[in-house]
């Protein structure tokens, strides 16, 4: 394992995230000052320091130095270094970054070598990867505590988990006792990766991974959940008022809190929308399709 560490300017990190990702990095992390962000970093913790470290780990030297030259060519960046890293380092490194969640009280998201609280009812197993989705960012985290407090309505549900990345809100919905799930993405890596992770959980009979749903699919689900991002959601709202039952459940997450006004007008004609929760700068929002 070979590392690649420099330092940014942090208003550049979603896009040099991107040229790393593309160059072959396995893991890239965002240290802001004494507080390391990994995976999903919020909007509200990349913009409190001016500048940050980033850490990319990578298999090959050959794609540590690859990457090298894209950043070196693109990005003003400062104390670029560069490690080789045993196993047993990167290993350990990786692996204490990453406790088992809790939501609800009794849905844990647990990565594979980490034994889930003895009190856990429902446990899902999803190793950090490629696809975005662990349970650590608060969009993602707003979405499990309201899967965890709604069985009732998950109950024998048909389920649609809009943008489904590593899969882990629709083997969620299975897990606290929805009928089946499909899971909508776009990405076909996280196709890929999600149903892995439905294969890990023994609930692959249930849950179904496409890139879109055919168009003349209609009143399919009692519930959908749509963790994406605030343009797609505005863009959506006719194919998800099509995909819902009638007084079906919508769940909008990926929200900031400032972009709630502009997608309860976009939603109210045909929903009856409300925003249930915020964390940190992130909302959730509730909408039911009349």
């Amino acid at each position: 394992m070979h590392s690649l560490s420099f330092d940014i300017e942090t208003e550049e990190f979603l896009r040099i995230e991107k040229v790393l990702l593309f160059s072959g990095a396995v893991s890239v992390t965002q240290t802001l000052g004494n507080c390391d962000v990994f995976d999903e970093p919020s909007l509200s913790e990349i913009a409190k320091w001016s500048t940050c470290r980033i850490i990319a780990l990578f298999n090959t030297r050959s794609e540590s130095d690859f990457a090298l030259s894209q950043v070196s060519e693109t990005f003003q960046v400062g104390t670029l270094k560069q490690d080789e890293l045993s196993d047993t380092d990167w290993s350990k490194s990786w692996k204490e970054e990453w406790l088992p969640q809790t939501f609800a009280e009794t849905l844990c998201i647990c990565p594979s070598w980490c034994r889930p609280p003895d009190n856990s009812l429902h446990i899902v197993i999803i190793d950090p990867g490629q696809a975005f989705g662990t349970g650590s960012h608060e969009t993602t985290s707003l979405c499990l505590t309201w899967l965890g407090q709604n069985l009732s309505l998950l109950d024998d549900a048909c389920v649609i988990d809009y943008g489904s990345g590593s899969g882990i809100l629709g083997i969620s919905a299975i897990r606290l006792g929805a009928r089946h799930v499909t899971g909508v993405e776009l990405d076909k890596d996280a196709i890929v990766v999600s149903r892995d992770n439905a294969i890990v959980n023994g609930v692959q009979e249930k849950i179904a991974f496409v890139e879109k749903i055919a168009p003349e699919v209609e009143n399919a689900a009692d519930i959908l959940v749509a963790n994406i991002l605030f343009k797609p959601i505005l863009e959506l709202e006719p194919i998800f008022h099509r995909l819902l039952k009638c007084d079906g459940v919508l769940l909008l997450s990926g929200i900031l809190a400032s972009q709630v006004d502009r997608v309860v007008r976009a939603y109210s004609e045909r929903f009856s929308i409300e925003l249930l929760q915020t964390d940190g700068d992130w909302a959730l929002l509730r909408a039911t399709r009349l």
